[in-house]
C-alpha cells in the first residue's frame, strides 16, 4: 500500500486541490494580454478603469513617484472563499497515521521544504551530506526509510561528478504577484501557478548532462507577507493583518504543491524574500517562513563545491531582528572557513537581494535611477528607487570582505 501510495503520488501531476486554479476556471476567458504586460480583469471587465490603464500608453513614458498612501483607486478582493476553506480545514476531523502515510503529500514532501532543510544543512537521499554537517537520527538509526541509508565511504563533499554538474537558480515565483493592484472579485494566482508548473515540468523533462541535481528558488516564493501593509501593490494596505496572513497562507500551500511536482532525484532548496518575511524582519516573520520551508540558512556539499545559502533579507535591514543578524553572520564565516579548509572547488552563495546593482562600493545616491512598476502596481506611473532592489552598503560591505577572505566563486540572486 506504501509503494501504491508513492506511485500515485508520483503519477498524479496535475493535483486540483490548488486553491488558484481552482478560483479561476470561471473567469478563465476573460484572462488577455495586453503587448507585454498582462492584465487581468473581473467579470465585470472593470480593471482597466479601476487601475486607469491607457492601452495607448507609450512604453517609454516616464516614470514618476506617485503617492504610495493614495488608496481610491483600492478593491478589496472576496476573501469568503479562503476563509471558508480554512475554517473546513480548522474543523475536518484529525487525520489518522495511516491516513497521514498513505497520502499523496507525505510522499510527496518526504524531502521537501522542512524535512529537507533542517540543522541548517540539505538533508537530501541523492545528496549525502559528510556527517560533520548534521546530526539526522534518519542517519544514524538503524530502522531507516531506505533512501537515506549513509554512505559513509563517499559523499559530496568528494568531487565524483568529473565531468562536472548542473544545477538551477530560479527567484521570484511570488504566487499572487499578478493580482496586485487589479480589481478582482477573488484571490486569483492562476497564471503564476500555470508559470510555476510549466517551469517544473520544463526541468523534470530535463536529461543526461543537462539534468540538474538541485534547484534553488532564491526567495519570493510568493507575494503577500503579512507585515506588506505599506506596499505600493496597494490591496494589501486595506486588508487587516488577519486577512493578509490568510492569503499568505494559502500561496504557501499552493506554492509547496507545484514545486513537490519536482522528480525525485533533484533536490529542490528555497529561500525567503522580502515578499516571504517582510521589508523588514523579524523573530515573528522569519518563523512564520521556516514554520513552512524550514531553515532560513544553510549550506550543504555538491559534488566538491561548497553551497551557502542565506536570508540575506536580514542584511538588507537587520533592524528588527539584530540577533538573528548576528547569529546568522557568525555561521557564515564559521562556513566559509570550513569550506575554505576542506579545500572546496567553489564556494557559491544565494540569497535573494542581489548585493549590488553596479560595483561593490555604490551607495544610494549613485543609484539615481528609477524602475517602473508592473501594470497595475499603484496608480499609473508609479516606480520603485533602484536602491530598493540591493543591499545597503553598511551590511554589504561586511558581507564582501568575507567573500574576499574566502575567495567566494559567485553570488546567486
Amino acid at each position: 500500500q506504501l509503494m501504491t501510495a508513492k506511485l500515485r503520488a508520483r503519477v498524479d501531476k496535475d493535483n486540483e486541490g490548488v486553491l488558484g486554479v481552482q478560483s479561476s476556471r470561471s473567469m478563465q476567458r476573460f484572462n488577455s494580454m495586453v503587448g507585454n504586460k498582462f492584465m487581468m480583469y473581473n467579470m465585470r471587465m472593470s480593471s482597466t478603469r479601476s487601475i486607469g490603464y491607457d492601452f495607448a500608453a507609450d512604453d517609454e513614458e516616464e516614470v514618476k513617484e506617485v503617492d504610495v498612501e493614495d488608496i481610491s483607486y483600492v478593491r478589496k478582493p472576496n476573501l469568503a472563499r479562503i476563509i471558508e476553506e480554512y475554517e473546513a480545514m480548522q474543523n475536518h476531523p484529525k487525520y489518522t497515521l495511516r491516513q497521514v502515510v498513505l497520502s499523496r503529500r507525505f510522499h510527496l514532501y518526504a524531502h521537501r521544504f522542512r524535512n529537507a532543510q533542517y540543522q541548517h544543512t540539505l538533508i537530501y537521499p541523492t545528496l549525502k551530506q559528510p556527517p560533520e554537517l548534521h546530526s539526522c537520527p534518519w542517519l544514524q538509526s538503524q530502522i531507516i526509510c531506505g533512501e537515506c541509508k549513509e554512505d559513509e565511504r563517499v559523499t559530496e563533499k568528494q568531487r565524483t561528478r568529473t565531468k562536472g554538474h548542473r544545477f538551477i537558480i530560479a527567484a521570484d515565483t511570488q504566487f499572487g504577484i499578478l493580482m496586485d493592484g487589479f480589481a478582482m472579485d477573488f484571490p486569483n494566482w492562476s497564471q503564476e501557478i500555470e508559470i510555476s508548473r510549466k517551469c517544473v515540468a520544463q526541468i523534470n523533462d530535463m536529461h543526461g548532462r543537462n539534468r540538474p541535481l538541485y534547484v534553488c528558488v532564491c526567495g519570493d516564493l510568493v507575494d503577500t507577507e503579512g507585515s506588506f501593509s505599506g506596499a505600493i501593490a496597494s490591496w494589501k494596505k486595506v486588508m487587516s493583518g488577519w486577512e493578509r496572513n490568510l492569503v499568505f497562507e494559502q500561496q504557501v500551500k499552493d506554492f509547496k504543491r507545484v514545486w513537490a511536482g519536482l522528480d525525485p532525484d533533484i533536490a529542490l532548496v528555497c529561500l525567503c524574500g522580502n515578499h516571504d518575511v517582510g521589508n523588514r524582519p523579524t523573530r515573528e516573520s522569519i518563523n512564520h517562513w521556516t514554520s513552512s520551508f524550514g531553515d532560513d540558512y544553510l549550506s550543504f556539499w555538491v559534488n566538491g563545491t561548497f553551497n551557502i545559502c542565506l536570508n540575506n533579507c536580514l542584511f538588507s535591514n537587520p533592524t528588527g531582528a539584530p540577533d538573528l543578524f548576528d547569529e546568522q553572520l557568525e555561521w557564515m564565516e564559521e562556513k566559509l572557513a570550513y569550506a575554505r579548509e576542506n579545500d572546496a572547488t567553489h564556494i557559491f552563495v544565494y540569497g535573494h537581494f542581489p548585493w549590488f546593482l553596479k560595483h561593490e562600493e555604490e551607495g544610494n545616491d549613485d543609484l539615481t535611477s528609477y524602475s517602473a512598476a508592473p501594470a497595475g502596481w499603484g496608480p499609473h506611473g508609479s516606480s520603485f528607487a533602484d536602491s530598493y532592489f540591493t543591499v545597503p552598503y553598511e551590511q554589504r560591505k561586511i558581507a564582501m570582505a568575507l567573500f574576499k577572505k574566502y575567495d567566494v566563486t559567485a553570488c546567486f540572486s
